[in-house]
């Protein structure tokens, strides 16, 4: 019986696929520090090749890759990185992304390899996920990542807000590498920040603020904030970043607890995913994947569902914004009158 003729391409499934290999050949370039050898100047094959210890004849492949995803050019057959492989992932650019591809890479390699049984509804292990977030390596993507414009645009809305130049206390609630925190107080030599985080994330925390000469001005102390009480009227200023989807069965609760820690007139700021912002769908579908398998209910917060509960909580006057050079994150501001 001879066989049907198709009447639909199937090439979108297998363009999937080769994506995965697209996504290993980037690290590896990363890795092979291939960007940093052509920042200077452009390079044939063969000198790259040489550079990194490679093989020609992959290393033009792999080259042809990485032009073809538009991380590098190729004139006259020599390749040059493109503006944004400067900008991102050079060694030396303070904007590198590389220990971010490798976080981001371990969390995905650790989804595939628990797929099966994540989709069966089995628990996804979160104290080793917790217990994660003191590495030093952790803490140094997770700001890399934040360094796609997320972090510089918060704190230049939260500087710009008309309280910002008279606090004096502020809270950094899940605060982890404290970076939000230090970019803040740079910007008001009068604030204090108290950085509260897990327990087992305090020792390389408070290093981290030590090292970057905030120990007078930065305090980091154990908090566990789905299940711990803030200190009372205590803060001007409260920031939370990417936290809340872990509270978000108990969002009333976790708004009640920061509207009793803030002083009158203090405001409190969410930093999170929405998928009301301008990132792609590939990526907010992909993220909401990740985070439902994980055993969250979801990583997108809309500014609606935040507004109602920060309402009953006893909020007011909000205003919002959107972080990163794509405009993926929202920023929601909130006042305690």
């Amino acid at each position: 019986m001879p066989f049907p003729k198709p009447t639909t391409s199937f090439s979108p499934v297998e363009n999937i696929l080769c994506e995965s290999v697209n996504a290993q050949a980037i690290l590896y370039a990363v890795r092979m520090n291939i960007f940093d050898h052509l920042e200077k100047f452009p390079l044939d094959v063969s000198s790259l090749a040489q550079k990194t210890g490679q093989a020609e004849n992959p290393m033009e492949a792999l080259l042809d890759i990485l032009a073809e995803r538009g991380l590098l050019t190729k004139e006259n057959g020599k390749y040059a990185n493109t503006a944004m492989t400067s900008e991102y992932l050079v060694n030396t650019s303070p904007l590198y992304q590389g220990k971010a591809l490798e976080l981001n890479e371990q969390f995905y390699t650790m989804i595939r390899e628990s797929m099966s049984r994540l989709m069966a509804g089995e628990d996804m292990r979160r104290e080793e996920t917790d217990a994660s977030w003191s590495m030093p390596e952790t803490m140094d993507g997770t700001l890399q990542n934040a360094l796609n414009g997320q972090l510089q645009m918060a704190v230049d809305f939260i500087a710009e807000l008309p309280e910002f130049s008279s606090m004096q206390t502020m809270a950094d609630v899940g605060g982890n590498h404290g970076h939000y925190s230090m970019e803040l107080l740079h910007r008001n030599p009068q604030l204090h920040s108290t950085l509260f985080d897990l327990p087992h994330v305090m020792e390389v925390a408070t290093q981290r603020c030590k090292a970057n000469g905030f120990e007078d001005r930065m305090t980091c102390k154990p908090l566990d904030i789905r299940t711990e009480k803030m200190p009372k009227k205590a803060f001007d200023l409260i920031f939370t970043s990417h936290l809340l989807y872990a509270c978000v069965q108990n969002l009333e609760e976790t708004f009640e607890n920061f509207h009793n820690a803030l002083k009158h007139g203090g405001c409190f700021v969410s930093h999170h995913f929405t998928q009301e912002s301008n990132a792609s769908s590939l990526y907010r579908n992909t993220t909401e994947f990740i985070t439902r398998l994980a055993g969250y209910e979801t990583h997108h917060l809309s500014r609606s569902l935040l507004e109602s509960a920060l309402r009953k909580a006893g909020f007011t006057k909000f205003e919002h914004t959107f972080t990163g050079f794509d405009k993926g994150t929202l920023l929601l501001v909130a006042r305690k009158h």
